[in-house]
């Protein structure tokens, strides 16, 4: 086991996502999704709603509108699957209608939103789920929509108000994560390092969250100046998934060009 603060070494785990700290977190990549059909029916691959979910949405719906809410939800599901996001917002934006308290659905628009880079609108939709759920689960994703809007106090303020006992290790990692950018994004790397240093960066065994934070840690180091360091996060990325990121090709040109 690796002490805490430094790479572990050997892992081989989950694929983590492509990580970022630019403006603001990677949202679903648009050249990742696939063409929407090319007909106006805009069939998709159906999508099974759980009865949980299936009985939550039939009961915030208006009277006599459960059955139409559920068949729009699952649409607007199949449509963000398929990459076709505007669809799936304008789907979303029917099922708010039709039952402005479903929490799924206003949770579901709001990431549709996000996914768009549509900042304002996600975080007004996120910020609902928030209130009207009690959850924190969302809340680095609308942290991250105030960095995009330019606003990183705002974000940090909200990641800053996350607790651990409350949620899960993985958001509770994003939030830390899109704190240390907002951190950034004001000149304060160093708090940025901190942070990020201040989680459980050794795991026995390691998932994509975690994974998620070294790359982030790496790349600040290397804006410090301090390359070994960031070479040694870079290499921790490159042996759990070379293909996840461009980890191997910041460690390659931090080993012969340190």
């Amino acid at each position: 086991m690796a002490r805490q603060g430094t790479p572990p070494s050997g892992w081989r785990g989950k694929r983590p996502p492509p990580s970022s700290i630019g403006p603001h977190r990677s949202a679903p990549r648009r050249d990742l999704r696939r063409e929407p059909p090319a007909d106006d029916t805009k069939r998709y691959e159906p999508v099974h709603l759980d009865d949980r979910l299936t009985a939550e949405l039939r009961a915030t719906a208006r009277p006599g509108k459960g059955d139409i809410l559920v068949k729009v939800f699952a649409d607007a599901v199949a449509a963000f699957s398929a990459g076709d996001i505007e669809e799936a917002i304008r789907l979303g934006e029917q099922a708010k209608h039709i039952a402005l308290r479903s929490v799924p659905a206003r949770e579901f628009l709001g990431l549709a939103y996000y996914g768009a880079g549509k900042w304002q609108e996600a975080a007004r939709e996120l910020a609902a789920f928030r209130r009207m759920s009690g959850s924190d689960e969302q809340s680095p994703v609308i942290a991250d929509c105030y960095r995009a809007l330019g606003k990183p106090d705002k974000a940090i303020e909200i990641c800053d108000q996350m607790d651990p006992r409350q949620v899960e290790p993985a958001a509770f990692y994003e939030g830390a994560i899109v704190a240390a950018g907002a951190l950034a994004d004001t000149g304060r790397v160093e708090e940025a390092i901190a942070r990020l240093r201040g989680l459980k960066l050794s795991p026995a065994e390691a998932e994509a969250h975690h994974v998620r934070a070294w790359y982030v840690l790496g790349d600040l180091l290397e804006r410090q100046g301090r390359f070994t360091q960031a070479r040694e996060w870079f290499e921790a990325v490159e042996a759990a998934d070379p293909d996840a990121t461009d980890a191997s090709e910041r460690a390659a040109r931090l080993r012969t060009n340190p």
